[in-house]
């Protein structure tokens, strides 16, 4: 997120990296982890929650999930803390708000098992959910590549998206990444690497969609654009591929709501967030734009971040995608800096009815609500449903103080909103009164988070599908 922030994150070379290869050495430290994750965890007490909430610590050393059981009245208690057997890793060049630069790093499939990556290891775990909503570790795997950020699942398949291929790079900017898929055994929750699935992408990825009807995959390309990568990328804000057998991925389109050099002047897109809806009988794709490259490609600094935006384009049967609404600012004034707009507009939730939602911009730290059309054009309602404390581009660490707000999540009937503060480790509890209201502030858990800062991924489980004895 902070392009100023330069290091490169791994030094190494694939094969210095010692959790890239298939041995019984992972097989070693899964085992020692869950031995370690049951001495350090908090028994969760027998109590009747109405669901939980899962936290990724992103931890650099010890990577894992802290649960929290969901009250009635939706406020959060503290369940205890999972290692995942991975490690964290700042994949944003070093700053502690946005350490991924993605959304989905932690994903629910089925209500039964949680999925974490772990971007310092260059793994993927798996947790299965008890019927106490403790966890318990199951697999973990090599995500095929360097950075994993973001996974999507659909009937049993999981999609993992790595930053980068080769682990060669300087920072967002010019990483080039690549998806990897993996069959998750349903009854297990054990993860195995699918052979031959590896798909290259042309840029960074943030975020991976799959369309309801299960024939195509989008992604988000986070750094399209950038002039430190192939002009290939110029034009793929967005990327979307045919799944043309479990796993695999054929190349269809890309497309971009803001060209390089275009005369407005904007910002490139920096997509990150994606969600699609159907409408009318067809798909939408909604991506969230945090606006952090300039328009001639460079990457910007926090102090020239300009407002976020939200996109939708329309996703036929085949994978194609064709424009609908491009570059809806998050505020009514497209200007520039965090203390003085909506920037760094990154996650994207929908409330049940799939006709609002809200977006979460990590360094301005601020919740807007949209207004989702049957034309699949959106609007915005509020652009200030909830706020937090800002990066100041003018201090000597911007990031010092910042709330920064990142990921979020939903209860099931949309009356709580669940958002995670990746700056003070914190996650907040917001009722839903209306997307018309501004969220209402309930409760700030922190227990068994790091007070560091850097916190990354957060997932909401609904007890209903919980199988008897899980």
């Amino acid at each position: 997120m902070f392009p100023e922030f330069r290091a490169r994150l791994f030094a190494h070379n694939r094969t210095g990296n010692a959790l890239t290869a298939k041995s019984a050495g992972v097989m070693c430290l899964l085992a020692l982890t869950a031995m370690c994750s049951a001495s350090f965890t908090k028994t969760a007490l027998a109590q009747d929650y109405t669901g939980a909430v899962y936290a990724g610590t992103d931890d650099g050393q010890k990577n894992g999930l802290v649960a929290y059981g969901r009250r009635a009245d939706g406020t959060l208690a503290y369940i205890g803390a999972y290692l995942s057997g991975g490690a964290g890793g700042r994949l944003n060049t070093g700053g502690r708000i946005d350490p991924l630069i993605s959304a989905h790093s932690v994903l629910n499939v089925d209500n039964r098992f949680v999925l974490q990556v772990n971007a310092g290891s260059n793994t993927v775990s798996s947790f299965r959910v008890n019927k106490d909503f403790s966890l318990t570790l199951i697999s973990v795997v090599p995500s095929g590549g360097f950075g994993p950020d973001t996974i999507a699942e659909r009937d049993g398949v999981v999609y993992v998206a790595n930053v980068d291929s080769d682990g060669v790079y300087t920072g967002p900017q010019d990483q080039v990444g690549d998806i990897d898929a993996f069959e998750l055994n349903r009854e297990t929750g054990h993860l195995q690497e699918i052979p031959g699935s590896k798909r290259q992408l042309v840029g960074r990825p943030s975020d991976l969609a799959v369309a309801p009807n299960g024939r195509s995959l989008v992604v988000s390309i986070y750094n399209a654009g950038s002039t430190a990568i192939s002009d290939s990328a110029a034009n793929a804000e967005l990327e979307s591929f045919a799944i043309v057998g479990r796993g695999f991925l054929t190349p269809i389109s890309a497309i971009t709501s803001t060209p390089r050099n275009n005369d407005q002047n904007r910002n490139l897109p920096s997509a990150i967030g994606i969600a699609i809806r159907e409408s009318g009988g067809h798909a939408v794709v909604v991506v969230t734009e945090s606006r952090e490259f300039f328009a001639n490609g460079q990457p910007a600094p926090v102090s020239q971040f300009q407002t976020g935006s939200v996109s939708t384009f329309d996703l036929n049967n085949f994978g194609s995608l064709r424009p609908i609404s491009l570059d809806v600012p998050t505020s009514s004034q497209i200007t520039t800096g965090p203390t003085n707009t909506s920037t760094s507009s990154c996650w994207i939730s929908f409330d049940k009815d799939g006709r609002t939602f809200w977006v979460v911009s990590a360094s301005s730290s601020i919740i807007s609500s949209f207004r989702f059309n049957d034309d699949g054009s959106v609007e915005e309602i509020d652009s200030r449903a909830a706020t937090g404390v800002p990066v100041n581009p003018d201090a000597a660490n911007p990031a010092a103080g910042a709330t920064g707000f990142v990921d979020v999540a939903e209860t099931e009937n949309s009356d709580f909103l669940y958002e995670l503060e990746s700056g003070t480790g914190t996650v907040d509890v917001y009722r839903i009164s209306s997307p018309d209201s501004p969220l209402t502030l309930l409760q700030q858990m922190s227990t068994g988070l790091p007070q560091t800062g850097g916190v990354m991924g957060i997932a909401y489980i609904n007890p209903a599908d919980l199988r008897e004895g899980q």
